[in-house]
């Protein structure tokens, strides 16, 4: 029952880190949120804006 729950909360790691890459944040470290928050973390990731890349300046 308790490597389910890992395995879960691994998963809300992976995601928060694949939702940061795709607004252009730093996977790493929202991984390590996801690990910390969990689901929390995702819908954290899921609500920020995209940051500010050299591409996206003064449109």
């Amino acid at each position: 029952m308790a490597l389910e729950y890992l395995l879960l909360w691994a998963m809300f790691g992976f995601a928060a880190g694949s939702l940061a890459k795709g607004k252009n944040r730093r996977q790493n470290i929202w991984f390590c949120i996801g690990l910390l928050l969990g689901p929390f973390a995702v819908l954290i990731i899921a609500i920020l804006k995209p940051a500010q890349g050299p591409e996206q300046k003064y449109k």
